[in-house]
């Protein structure tokens, strides 16, 4: 019986599992997780198991963002005890390898908060490079030389968030686990084994915003 690969996407409030037996697709799994990623994942991961029917557990590929951290780290959490007990292998994987765009090159944007938008290349549906972060005038701009060069631009984002931002021209995608698996086994051998060897992580497009502490933490408070 063919080895199976599970794909986990939990980085947007739609999120997504899937399973493969070989090249066949044996389940497809959607839910709309809000702010409920720890409660919502469980069964949907059972259905893809079961579909499994004996196949052992090869590999899991978690969708790692750009997207919700929490979302993507339950995912990982689920991922790492799924390992335990069925031996798998886990790597991490963008989920913007999983939008399912076909274009030579395109665009992909998301909101990064505190003023920021998340930017980053795609060429053949895959990511290009690391994303990076650019103020939101400096993505309007980038946004608008990309469309006056006939480069498509996507995002994340819902269509009500892009006009409320100003972005005009974005076209509102979502990543899904089925896609995301389709993109995973199309890299050559030779990647996939580099992205199993590496730590399964979010996708940090920049460091954590910290708050320093008003006092040691050894001091007490009078």
């Amino acid at each position: 019986m063919q080895d199976a690969l599970l794909v986990l996407e939990t980085s947007c409030a739609q999120s997504s599992a899937a399973a493969w037996g070989g090249k066949e697709l044996l389940c497809r799994v959607e839910w709309r997780a809000e702010r409920n990623h720890s409660s919502a994942i469980f069964e949907a991961v059972r259905q893809a198991l079961d579909a499994l029917e004996g196949r052992c557990l090869k590999e899991i590929v978690v969708g790692s963002g750009p997207g919700a951290y929490g979302g993507i780290r339950v995912a990982l959490a689920v991922a790492d005890g799924l390992s335990l007990v069925h031996g798998s292998r886990v790597a991490a994987f963008s989920s913007w390898n999983g939008l399912g765009i076909h274009d030579g090159k395109a665009c992909v944007m998301s909101d990064a908060r505190r003023g920021g938008w998340t930017w980053g290349r795609l060429e053949n549906g895959i990511l290009a490079a690391a994303p990076e972060v650019l103020p939101a005038e400096q993505a309007r701009a980038r946004m608008a030389e990309c469309l006056e060069n006939g480069v498509p631009v996507y995002s994340t984002e819902t269509a009500e968030t892009l006009a409320a931002r100003e972005m005009t021209g974005g076209v509102p995608v979502y990543p899904h686990a089925e896609a995301l698996g389709v993109a995973w086994q199309s890299l050559a051998a030779g990647r996939r084994e580099e992205l199993l060897e590496g730590p399964a992580e979010p996708l940090y497009v920049r460091a954590p915003h910290i708050t320093c502490a008003k006092r040691p933490a050894w001091a007490v408070k009078a």
